[in-house]
C-alpha cells in the first residue's frame, strides 16, 4: 500500500504577517504484511492473531490500539527469527508507522531507520521505497529537511535504476520530493514532482486511494500557486473517486477527511470563506467520530478551521477553536514541541487582531524560543518566528527592535532558501514594510520591489500574492506623490483580487480603499466615492463587534460625499455620511454603554438578570484567558503547568454556563443581540431622542479637513472643518500646558488660542445650533483630551489683568451646558432603553484611603502615576505605592460636604481610611445608591505583559490577597452592580485614555459605564481639592434644589460661581475650574 505524503506545514503570505497557520495534517499510513520468507512458516495463531489486530486497528484509525499489536509482533519476530532479517525490517516499519500517525515522530524515525538498515543491506528496493518515503514524512515534521532530503533523493535514484523513470513504483518518492518542495515554498518545483506522480498511477490503473492521494498533493499545491480553479477542479475528482469507490461511504475512506481540509484551506486562499467553513466543519466531523478527541488530526483541522473564523472576523469563535487546539498539541507533543509552537503562533495572532498585542507578543517570544531550541538559530522556523514577533514589536511601537528582527528574518531566509526563493520573497516584504512605516522610503522601495519580482517570476503574474505586493509598492509611490504610477499597480491588483479572490475578500476591500485615495488625490471624487461605497457594502457584511481593521474607509467617505456634494449633502447623502460618523466613532465606550442598554432594555428583572450574568461571565473567561496566556509566555522552567491546567479547567466550566445562559436568552430575550450591538441610527432617529433645546455636534477627524456634524430636532448640517487632525492635535497641546497643573503659581492658559480653536471648530456650525443651550459632543482624536467649555466664544480684552480676563472672558459654558458622548449610538442606549435609577439612597463615597506614609512628606492633591511604576513583575508593589504617593486627608471634608449637599450621612454613607477598601466596595450594596463617588488617586494603565490596567487607589491592606490588594481596577468595577444617575470620579486624568493616542474615555470610565451608571463626572488633569469641594458639591445643589435643569446644567452653574467668586484670583483660572467634564446621560 502506497504511502501518503504529509501535508505542508504552510505560511499564509501576507507580507507583514508569516502565518504558521496550518500544523501538518497526517495522512494516514499503512502497514506491510509480514508473509515473507521463513517467516511464512513459524505463522500460528498467536501471528495470525496479532497481525489481524494490528491491520484492523490501522484501517480503523485506532493507532495506539495498533502500536500495541505491532510491539507485541516486534517481540514474536525477534524472538523466533532475530533481527537481521526482512520479517523483522517489516515490524519496525509497522511501528515506524503507528507512531508517526500518534505524532510521536522521533520514535518513528528511530524505527523506520533501523529498518531502513535492514532492506538496504538486502537490496530490496521497492521495500526501501516504502520505508524511505514515510521516513521523509516523520523527518519533516521534525524539521529535519535536509535528512529528509538525503533519504528521497537516494530513493528516487535506487527507484529509477531498478524500475525506470516513471514507474508506479516511484510516485511515493515523487511525492515526498514534491512535499520537501513545498515546504520550501517551491511551489512550481513541488507541482512537477506531484504531477509526475499522478500521470504514473493514472497510467498503472492503481488503485482509486492512491489516484485520489494524488489528485489532492496536486490540487493543494495548484493551490498555492494560486490556480484555485484548477486545484479544486482536481480536489473534487479525487473526492468523487473516493465516492465512487466506497460506495456512498467515501467517508470511511482514509484521507477523506485530509483532502477535505486541503480543500477547506484552498477555499480558504481564494477568499471563498463560507464554503471554506463549510468543508473544514464536515472533514472535523469526520475525524472525531472516526478517531475520537486528542487525535492529532483533529487539532489540525480545529487550527485551520479557526483560521477560517479569524478571516471572517469572528475572532471569539476563533480564539476558543485555538484554544482548544493549543491544548491538543500540549497533551499530544508536549509543551515545548514545534507543534504546539504552531498553536502558540496561531493564539497570539488572533490576539494581534483584536488588538491585544503585549499577550500576542509574550506568545511570539515563547514560540521563537521553542524553535531555537529544536531547529537552531538559523533555521527557516526561527525565520519566520522571527518575522511574526517583528508584527508584535511593530504593533506595540517598538519600531527599531521590529526592524533588527526583520533584517534577522530575511538574513535566514535568504541563507535557507536562496535569494530568489518565496520565503525570501516574503521576509524582503515584511522589512519593506516595516523601512516605509519607518520614513525610509528608498531602502523601502528597494526591498518592497524586490519581493514584487521574486513573486512574478516564481507564481506568475496573477496569483494572489501579488496583491499585496503591488500595494505596499503602490503606497511607496503615493508618498512619493507619484499618483500615476500608484494607480497603475493598484489597477492591476484590484483586477487580480476581484477575478482570484472575490469582491468580499479584505485584500479587494483593501485595495478599493487605496484606489479611492488615488482618486481622492487627483481630484477624482465620484471615482473615489463609487468605489468607498463598494468597499463599505462589502464591510458592512462582516462588521462585528469588533472593530474594523478599515479605520479610515468612513472618515473618508464622509469627506468623499463633501466633495462630490460640492459642500451642500441632500438628505440622502447626508444620512449616508451620517451613519459613516457614527462607525468612525466606534468605541469601547460606546459599547459598554450599549450593554449597559441592553440589560435594561430587557423589561424585567429576571432577563436583565441573565444578560448580567452573560456580560460578567464574558468579562470572567477575557480574565482567565489574560492569565493562562501570561503563563503560557514564560520561558521553560518558570511555566507553572499545574497553574494552566487549573486556570483550563475553570475556563472550560465558565465557557459551559456562559453557553447555558446565552441559550437561555436566545430563547427569552431574542432583541439582546441588536441591544447590545445596534445598527448607526438615522438622522431622524437621533432628531427623534433629542430634545428642543438641544444640538448634538460630532466631531470628524481627517488628515488636512475635518467635520462637524450638528444636528437638532429641526435640522441637520454637515460642514467641512479648516483644521486637520494634526493641527487640531498642536493646539489642544498648547491649550492643555496651560490647565494640567492646577497648583502653579502663574496662570498660564492661552486665551487667544482657546478663541481661534473655537472658531475653527464652532464657527461652521454656530448657525446650526443657535437658540440650544445645551450641546451633546461626540469628540474625536485629540478634541477627546480637551473639556470644550475652555474655549472662548469671543476675541479677549487684551487690556485686561490676567484674573479679569479669566474672570471676564466669555466661555462657552457661559453659553452652553455641555455634555460628552462616547458615540453617536450611545444617544439611543442612554434615552432610548436606560432607565430611572430605582435606587433609594442619595449618596456613597469612597476616599483619604490610608496609605501609611510619614507626616513629613503629606502633600496634598490627587496624583497619577504610570501603572508600571508600581508594578514588579506579576504583582503590584504596595511599598512602593506607599512611599510614592501621598496622603489625601483632604478627600474626607469633600466628600462629607456632598453627602451632606445631597441629605445623605457624612459619617454613614461616607467611607474613609480603613473603611476605604476594596472588599468595601466589593459588599456593599451599592446599586441602591444614586451617586457614587470616589476621591483618590488614579493610576493609569501601563504596558506589562499585557495585563496592567487603570485602578484607583484604596486603602492598601497590610496583607494584600487576591481579592483586596488596595487598587478598584477597571475588571473590578465592571464586576459591581449599580443603578447610579452620577459617578464621581475626581481622582486624576479619569477623563483621559489610558496613553497617547488611545480613545478618548479612559478604562475607567468604561468600566463605569458597564457596571450601570448613567452618567460620569470625570477629571482631564489633577483636581484642585478644594475647587473639587467647590464644584461637586454645587453640582449636587444645583440638581437638588432644581431636579429639572439636568446635570449638564447643574455642573456648569457650579463652575460658573466658582469663577465668579473673587474670594481667591486663582478661582478664574481654568486649570481650577474647568477639569470636570460630564460623560454620558446630562439631562435631568
Amino acid at each position: 500500500m502506497a504511502a501518503r505524503i504529509l501535508p505542508k506545514f504552510q505560511f499564509d503570505g501576507a507580507r507583514r504577517d508569516f502565518r504558521m497557520s496550518r500544523a501538518r495534517f497526517l495522512a494516514a499510513v499503512f502497514l506491510v504484511l509480514l508473509i515473507s520468507g521463513p517467516a511464512s512458516a513459524q505463522r500460528g495463531g498467536e501471528f495470525d492473531s496479532l497481525v489481524a489486530k494490528m491491520n484492523g486497528a490501522a484501517q480503523a484509525g485506532r493507532w495506539v490500539e495498533g502500536l500495541a499489536a505491532a510491539q507485541r509482533l516486534e517481540a514474536l519476530v525477534r524472538r523466533r527469527q532475530g533481527t537481521d532479517n526482512m520479517n523483522y525490517a517489516g515490524v519496525l516499519h509497522n511501528e515506524g508507522m503507528c507512531l508517526h500517525n500518534l505524532g510521536r515522530f522521533a520514535e518513528a524515525v528511530d524505527k523506520l531507520n533501523a529498518a531502513l538498515s535492514i532492506k538496504l543491506r538486502n537490496d530490496d528496493v521497492a521495500s526501501t521505497l516504502r520505508t524511505s518515503n514515510i521516513l521523509v514524512g516523520s523527518l519533516g515534521m521534525l524539521g529535519r529537511r535536509a535528512e529528509a532530503t538525503t533519504v528521497s533523493e537516494r530513493a528516487l535514484a535506487l527507484g529509477t535504476n531498478a524500475f525506470g523513470a516513471n514507474d508506479v513504483r516511484l510516485s511515493d518518492t515523487l511525492a515526498a520530493l514534491g512535499g520537501l518542495s513545498r515546504d520550501k515554498e517551491n511551489f512550481q518545483e513541488a507541482a512537477g514532482y506531484f504531477e509526475r506522480a499522478l500521470a504514473s498511477l493514472q497510467a498503472a490503473n492503481a488503485s482509486p486511494l492512491d489516484i485520489a492521494s494524488a489528485m489532492d498533493n496536486l490540487g493543494d499545491v495548484y493551490g498555492l500557486l494560486g490556480r484555485f480553479d484548477d486545484g479544486e477542479r482536481l480536489l473534487k475528482q479525487g473526492l468523487d473517486l473516493l465516492d465512487l469507490n466506497f460506495r456512498g461511504n467515501a467517508e470511511a475512506a482514509p484521507n477523506y477527511d485530509k483532502m477535505l481540509n486541503d480543500l477547506g484551506n484552498l477555499h480558504l486562499d481564494a477568499g471563498r470563506l463560507a464554503e471554506a467553513e463549510a468543508v473544514m466543519r464536515r472533514s472535523l466531523a469526520i475525524t472525531r467520530a472516526r478517531s475520537g478527541e486528542g487525535e492529532p488530526n483533529l487539532a489540525a483541522i480545529m487550527g485551520n478551521l479557526a483560521t477560517v473564523l479569524e478571516h471572517e472576523a469572528r475572532y471569539a469563535e476563533a480564539e476558543k477553536l485555538y484554544q482548544q487546539t493549543l491544548q491538543a498539541y500540549e497533551k499530544i507533543y508536549g509543551p515545548n514541541h514545534p507543534t504546539t509552537a504552531i498553536g502558540l503562533n496561531n493564539l497570539a495572532n488572533v490576539y494581534s487582531a483584536q488588538g491585544k498585542n503585549e499577550a500576542a507578543a509574550g506568545l511570539q517570544e515563547r514560540v521563537l524560543a521553542i524553535y531555537e531550541k529544536a531547529f537552531g538559530a538559523n533555521s527557516p522556523e526561527v525565520g519566520r518566528a522571527l518575522n511574526n514577533l517583528a508584527n508584535s514589536y511593530a504593533s506595540l511601537g517598538r519600531n527599531a527592535q521590529a526592524i533588527e528582527l526583520y533584517r534577522r528574518s530575511l538574513a535566514v531566509m535568504e541563507h535557507k532558501f536562496g535569494e530568489g526563493s518565496g520565503p525570501t520573497a516574503l521576509a524582503a516584504g515584511s522589512l519593506g514594510q516595516a523601512l516605509m512605516d519607518a520614513g525610509q522610503m528608498d531602502e523601502a522601495r528597494q526591498y518592497l520591489l524586490r519581493c514584487l519580482e521574486i513573486d512574478e517570476r516564481a507564481l506568475g503574474t496573477t496569483h494572489p500574492h501579488l496583491v499585496k505586493d503591488l500595494r505596499s509598492v503602490a503606497l511607496l509611490d503615493l508618498k512619493a506623490g507619484n499618483t500615476a504610477d500608484a494607480r497603475g499597480r493598484l489597477d492591476r491588483a484590484l483586477a487580480i483580487a476581484q477575478d482570484r479572490l472575490g469582491p468580499a475578500h479584505h485584500d479587494t476591500i483593501a485595495t478599493l480603499i487605496n484606489l479611492a485615495d488615488v482618486d481622492r488625490r487627483d481630484g477624482k471624487w465620484p471615482d473615489a466615492l463609487a468605489r468607498l461605497r463598494l468597499a463599505a457594502a462589502a464591510l458592512g457584511a462582516q462588521r462585528t463587534t469588533q472593530f474594523t481593521r478599515f479605520t479610515e474607509i468612513d472618515p473618508w467617505l464622509i469627506d468623499t460625499i463633501w466633495h462630490v456634494t460640492g459642500g451642500k449633502p441632500d438628505n440622502a447623502a447626508r444620512d449616508e455620511a451620517f451613519g459613516a460618523t457614527q462607525l468612525a466613532h466606534e468605541t469601547k465606550a460606546g459599547a459598554a454603554l450599549a450593554q449597559m442598554a441592553a440589560r435594561f432594555g430587557a423589561g424585567n428583572d429576571a432577563i436583565a438578570g441573565l444578560v448580567r450574568k452573560q456580560q460578567d461571565l464574558k468579562a470572567g473567561l477575557e480574565a482567565l484567558d489574560k492569565r493562562v496566556t501570561s503563563e503560557l509566555g514564560q520561558a521553560d522552567g518558570k511555566r507553572n503547568d499545574a497553574l494552566i491546567a487549573n486556570l483550563r479547567a475553570q475556563m472550560t466550566q465558565t465557557q459551559k454556563s456562559l453557553d447555558d445562559v446565552s441559550a437561555q436568552l436566545d430563547r427569552g430575550f431574542p432583541a439582546y443581540a441588536e441591544l447590545s450591538n445596534p445598527r448607526p441610527m438615522s438622522i431622524a432617529q437621533a432628531q427623534g431622542l433629542l430634545r428642543p433645546d438641544e444640538a448634538l455636534v460630532a466631531f470628524i477627524a481627517l488628515g488636512e479637513k475635518s467635520y462637524a456634524f450638528a444636528v437638532t430636532r429641526e435640522a441637520s448640517a454637515l460642514h467641512q472643518i479648516a483644521l486637520g487632525s494634526h493641527e487640531i492635535s498642536d493646539r489642544v497641546a498648547h491649550l492643555r500646558l496651560g490647565l494640567v497643573n492646577p497648583q502653579a503659581e502663574q496662570a498660564s492658559f492661552d486665551l487667544d488660542a482657546s478663541f481661534e480653536l473655537y472658531i475653527a471648530l464652532f464657527g461652521p456650525v454656530a448657525a446650526d445650533i443657535a437658540g440650544k443651550p445645551k450641546l451633546l459632543i461626540v469628540p474625536a482624536g485629540a478634541l477627546t483630551s480637551l473639556p470644550f467649555h475652555v474655549l472662548v466664544t469671543k476675541k479677549p480684552d487684551p487690556a485686561l489683568a490676567l484674573a479679569d480676563r479669566y474672570r471676564q472672558a466669555a466661555w462657552l459654558l457661559n453659553e452652553r451646558a455641555i455634555t460628552v458622548l462616547p458615540s453617536v449610538p450611545s444617544l439611543r442606549a442612554l434615552r432610548g432603553f436606560a432607565k430611572e435609577s430605582r435606587a433609594q439612597k442619595p449618596f456613597i463615597g469612597f476616599g483619604d484611603p490610608v496609605l501609611q506614609r510619614s507626616l513629613a512628606d503629606k502633600r496634598p492633591g490627587r496624583n497619577v502615576q504610570p501603572y508600571q511604576s508600581y508594578y514588579d513583575g506579576t504583582t503590584v508593589d504596595l511599598e512602593r505605592l506607599r512611599s510614592g504617593l501621598p496622603a489625601l486627608p483632604e478627600t474626607a471634608g469633600e466628600l462629607q460636604a456632598v453627602a451632606r449637599a445631597l441629605g445623605a450621612s457624612p459619617q454613614e454613607d461616607v467611607k474613609l481610611g480603613p473603611a476605604a477598601t476594596v472588599t468595601n466596595v466589593n459588599t456593599l450594596p451599592l446599586d441602591h445608591y444614586r451617586v457614587v463617588d470616589f476621591a483618590t488617586h488614579g493610576l493609569v494603565a501601563g504596558e506589562v505583559n499585557g495585563l496592567s490596567e487603570p485602578a484607583l487607589v484604596l486603602t492598601l491592606p497590610d496583607r494584600p490577597t487576591s481579592e483586596d490588594d488596595g487598587l478598584l481596577t477597571a475588571s473590578r468595577i465592571a464586576k459591581l452592580k449599580l443603578d447610579a444617575d452620577w459617578a464621581v470620579l475626581s481622582a486624576c486624568n479619569t477623563a483621559a485614555g489610558d496613553r497617547p493616542g488611545a480613545e478618548g474615555l479612559s478604562g475607567l470610565a468604561r468600566a463605569f459605564f458597564y457596571a450601570g451608571a448613567r452618567a460620569l463626572l470625570v477629571s482631564h488633569w489633577p483636581v484642585d481639592s478644594e475647587a473639587a469641594v467647590r464644584l461637586t458639591t454645587g453640582a449636587f445643589s444645583e440638581v437638588t434644589a432644581h431636579p429639572g435643569i439636568g446635570r449638564a446644567e447643574a455642573l456648569r452653574r457650579a463652575m460658573k460661581a466658582l469663577i465668579a467668586d473673587r474670594s481667591s484670583p486663582r478661582n478664574a483660572d481654568p486649570a481650577v475650574w474647568a477639569p470636570f467634564v460630564l460623560v454620558g446621560e446630562g439631562g435631568s
